[in-house]
């Protein structure tokens, strides 16, 4: 086998050389312009829940929940952003003001692994780092996706709803219900340029999902257990109905199917921006 060794020229290699600097100062300079179309922040909020337990406090703030979220600029006026949140809910029948809930007594807890996508609206044109139009008003709407799993502690033990179907019906055994919960949020906010690229702001989201299983309450009581679970016979019997009427109540409206389960978050935000120290190509 013969072994060629590859040589190049002294022209050849400064020609090499030359075209990676004029490629490397295409993209800096690329780097440079776009600079100021992306952010990155992180937000803490309040969480607050609306559903078959809350069907009329919009102020029902319970837990706290953060996030990550990076942001493509379009222009100072429009902007795409993506995000991840952690987001505690809680809902008790017994923080009503109704006898007939606090009566019903069922409660939930769910943690949701939430991936958004929001396109925000500037009121006044928005330049981090300028010295003008340092604060706006806004307002945003997207779609998002959660992944959520409603569960209870009782005496110490955590213990998964959706496992447990309390409003199924073995005559038509349907399938338990997804963990995946697609919502349409949308909200208003108001940010400020501290200095530099440096803002803070403050938002107020509300989601409208296409689930009503945020709080494990949806249909009817159940007429029966499901054909296997994870408690004790007594213990399904208290979770499907904590008001121990389970065998009357069978059959029977445990929640209102008609309507989807909500969720809020309200809060405030820390965002840093790209900035180019040469120009603003947005002006």
């Amino acid at each position: 086998m013969l072994l060629k060794t590859l040589s190049l020229h002294p022209k050849s290699i400064k020609l090499v050389y030359f075209r990676y600097i004029i490629i490397l100062f295409i993209l800096c300079a690329q780097v440079r312009s776009y600079a100021q179309r992306y952010e990155f922040g992180i937000t803490g909020f309040g969480t607050g829940y609306m559903g078959d337990i809350n069907p009329n406090n919009p102020f029902y703030y319970q837990n706290i929940g953060g996030g990550v979220a990076v942001k493509y600029n379009l222009n100072p006026t429009w902007g795409i952003k993506a995000g991840l949140n952690y987001i505690a809910l809680h809902g008790s029948d017994l923080d009503s003001k109704f006898t007939a809930q606090q009566n019903r007594a069922l409660q939930f807890n769910n943690h949701l692994k939430e991936f958004t996508i929001t396109t925000e609206f500037n009121f006044f044109r928005f330049i981090a780092g300028k010295a003008v139009n340092r604060y706006t008003p806004y307002l945003l709407a997207g779609i998002s996706a959660a992944l959520h799993d409603p569960y209870v502690n009782l005496d110490g033990t955590t213990i998964k709803l959706r496992e447990l179907q309390l409003e199924h019906d073995v005559e038509s055994n349907p399938d338990k219900y997804s963990k995946i919960a697609i919502s349409v949020p949308f909200g208003f906010g108001f940010k400020y340029n501290i200095k530099g690229p440096w803002s803070i702001g403050a938002e107020v989201i509300y989601r409208t999902t296409f689930n009503d299983n945020i709080d494990n309450v949806s249909k009817n009581y159940a007429t029966s257990p499901p054909r296997s679970y994870s408690v004790s016979p007594e213990t399904w019997d208290f979770l499907a109905d904590p008001s121990g009427q389970i065998d009357t109540n069978a059959g029977k409206a445990r929640g209102n199917g008609k309507n989807y389960d909500g969720y809020m978050t309200a809060g405030f935000t820390l965002t840093y921006t790209l900035i180019s120290t040469k120009c603003y190509w947005w002006q």
